[in-house]
């Protein structure tokens, strides 16, 4: 529509000029000027003619409205015909970052037991084409609506979702459960007329005295790990020490059950063959009265 204007003056510029022109044209130049209003007229023409052509590009929707009135039949991509007086609103359905250019959004929350912790947040999400012509009836352009249904649904969202969790949650390393609740939290806010894809817990700042009661309380957790640990490596060795104390007892039952008295007096016999000549053995006697012997001499 915006060319609609320059586009109806140049017709009519190129009018008067084809009709009065020749008449106070100077002598031959009756026909110069009849051409410049025909060229007035027909680039007058074609602005009107291309004004009634748009292109919705890749990743967005057009919201066509004419005065005062919206269609509710959003424009897909591609090449459109429409009324040369109506104007087009063109959305993005893109999945964009909000706040843009990689900013961050800093949120002042309570936890579940009331202490103050502030956060920065950042969201993933995007428009529903399908429900662009009602906002934009509702809300306006799209930075309207990103300052009217996104700013605030993540400001109340993630502040719900704070709430709910205890300050040992916020500060736990694995952020993701409180970043989901926050999604839904967030989601919940926005309705459907946006979707959002992810929420991102870049930083998270406490009181000094929380954050060193927090630390000190990691600490004495991994102090306790540790010396469970260590408890548990002692009671491993000592339950290792016990199994082998069992099993040296049993080896000595079983060696012991097989020193039969023949038994030893056939092994006696038998070392006595390798020993060499001269050597003193002590020989057994019924009495119990030990004697030693030379093997292959005489002596006691």
């Amino acid at each position: 529509m915006n060319v609609i204007i320059p586009s109806i003056f140049l017709i009519v510029l190129g009018a008067v000029i084809y009709v009065v022109g020749p008449k106070t044209a100077k002598p031959g130049a009756a026909g110069s000027t009849k051409l410049a209003g025909l060229g007035a007229m027909i680039g007058g023409l074609v602005l009107m003619v291309s004004s009634g052509v748009t292109v919705i590009g890749v990743g967005e929707v057009g919201v066509k409205h004419f005065l005062g009135s919206i269609d509710l039949v959003p424009l897909e991509q591609g090449v459109h015909i429409i009324n040369p007086f109506a104007s087009i609103e063109k959305m993005s359905v893109r999945e964009q970052a909000y706040p843009a250019d990689s900013g961050v959004e800093q949120i002042e929350a309570q936890t579940s037991e009331q202490l103050n912790v502030s956060l920065e947040i950042s969201i993933l999400f995007r428009l529903d084409g399908a429900n662009a012509p009602d906002l934009f009836q509702r809300l306006g352009t799209e930075n309207q609506i990103k300052r009217s249904i996104v700013l605030n649904a993540v400001r109340n969202g993630v502040r719900d979702a704070v709430a709910t969790k205890s300050i040992n949650e916020i500060f736990s390393p694995d952020r993701r459960e409180v970043a989901n609740d926050m999604l839904r939290e967030i989601q919940a806010k926005a309705g459907d007329r946006i979707e959002v894809l992810d929420v991102f817990v870049r930083d998270v700042q406490a009181p000094a005295t929380v954050r060193q009661a927090i630390e000190d309380k990691l600490a004495r957790e991994q102090q306790v790990a540790s010396e469970a640990f260590q408890t548990d490596i002692i009671r491993e060795r000592a339950q290792q020490a016990i199994e082998e104390a069992k099993g040296v007892a049993e080896a000595q039952t079983i060696i012991t059950a097989g020193l039969t008295q023949a038994y030893l007096t056939y092994h006696y016999i038998e070392k006595l063959s390798t020993l060499p000549a001269g050597s003193v053995v002590y020989v057994p006697t019924e009495g119990g009265i030990p004697l030693m012997r030379s093997l292959g001499g005489g002596g006691n």
